[in-house]
């Protein structure tokens, strides 16, 4: 068992891992998020780190998250963390070994809407 697999059942907290669709509901434009996956992720915040996505628009990072491989996960996921949605950037496969990916993403924001304060 590597150093990594060992931290990650150690330390490791649950996120969810989705596809997002953007579909027209009663006339209105929506975000849905489907197929849902659960994985075990050693998460860090992160500031002052950039990155180009595939648009080639720089993308302020917020965190990092470093899970064990999953093939044919692409930046097209997105990730939810406690409550909160985080847009997968980039997706690195260490050392191409197919055992450790690093996403690295940026927050798009809360999962609701808080109608109080509307």
């Amino acid at each position: 068992m590597s150093l990594f697999s060992r931290n990650l059942q150690k330390y490791g907290k649950d996120i969810i891992l989705e596809d997002r669709d953007a579909r027209t509901v009663s006339g209105v434009m929506q975000e849905v998020f489907s197929n849902p996956a659960t994985v075990k992720a050693i998460t860090k915040t992160v500031s002052g780190v950039s990155l180009f996505d595939d648009t080639n628009t720089e993308v302020d990072i917020t965190h990092r998250i470093s899970i064990e491989y999953i093939a044919g996960l692409t930046s097209e996921k997105w990730v939810k963390l406690n409550g909160r949605r985080l847009r997968v950037v980039n997706v690195e496969n260490c050392c191409e070994e197919n055992k450790t990916m690093i996403l690295r993403c940026t927050e798009r924001g809360v999962d609701t809407v808080d109608t109080n304060n509307a």
